[in-house]
């Protein structure tokens, strides 16, 4: 069953979604409908911040927030003696479809808008930002999280982690990590600060182009990432990059940290 709402035309709307799910102003509240397995949401934005929260409550409620109506430098505010009458600055459409919950907003005139989403502990998440940061806490699930232009922060977060951020830093706590599968944390410009539980076990690969690396774990390192090159003409070259490997506990799946600019930090938890 498919369910949208786009908040630009939601009185027209409200008749035939009423009884599917609650929306007011710009909330929207997703009821559960399959409890045979967790949900995902997928949100992304174009123009804004995306905050993720646990709750103990059921359903998904998602919150937009930001700047609404025209902009002041499009048209006269008043035309012989007539008010102009503004459409508000974001559309926000909420799809709920075989347990996942599609989050999409839609700015005019370039201007920003946050949305702040409540979901249940145990859920996964995909989300993305060209413009905004992304904040998640207390979420138990497989997070995928990408933002172009703004750090990246996880708290109290489980499961399995891909997060990246083209320009900003990125901060992770984690309570229990899903052995089975990688980690992943990586930014062009920014530090990686991670920290995870003691029993934390894992294969890692750390590269930072310019910047230090700190940990209180015992590393048993394997040396750097090395490319060897014999040609035809007799020349002999290896190429030594900025790269450790190890593992952390005796091993386990793998763990990427990369920033080109900025430190690594892996932090054991207390």
């Amino acid at each position: 069953m498919k369910l949208s709402l786009a908040l630009l035309s939601i009185t027209l709307a409200a008749g035939s979604l009423a009884r599917a799910q609650e929306a007011a102003g710009d909330r929207v509240v997703v009821p559960v409908r399959n409890t045979t397995h967790p949900r995902k949401v997928d949100a992304s934005l174009m123009h804004g911040s995306i905050t993720v929260k646990s709750y103990a409550g059921k359903e998904v409620i998602v919150e937009a927030r930001g700047s609404s109506g025209s902009s002041p430098d499009k048209g006269d505010r008043t035309v012989e003696g007539l008010k102009r009458l503004d459409f508000p600055a974001r559309g926000l459409t909420v799809e709920e479809e075989d347990n996942v919950v599609t989050v999409r907003m839609n700015m005019n005139s370039g201007r920003s808008g946050d949305v702040v989403i409540s979901v249940p502990a145990d859920t996964s998440l995909k989300l993305h930002t060209l413009h905004g940061e992304i904040s998640v806490e207390g979420v138990h699930g497989e997070l995928e999280v990408d933002s172009l232009n703004g750090a990246v922060t996880l708290a109290n977060v489980s499961g399995t982690v891909v997060a990246h951020s083209l320009n900003g830093a990125i901060k992770a706590s984690m309570d229990s990590v899903d052995s089975t599968k990688p980690l992943s944390f990586s930014t062009l410009n920014g530090s990686i600060d991670v920290t995870l539980p003691a029993d934390f076990k894992a294969n890692v690969k750390l590269t930072t182009d310019h910047g230090e690396i700190y940990s209180d774990f015992d590393f048993k390192m394997g040396g750097s990432i090395t490319q060897r090159n014999d040609t035809s003409d007799g020349k002999f070259r290896i190429n030594i990059d900025r790269t450790l490997t190890g593992s952390i506990n005796g091993g386990g799946a793998e763990a990427t940290f990369h920033t080109f600019n900025g430190r690594i930090y892996i932090r054991k938890k207390k």
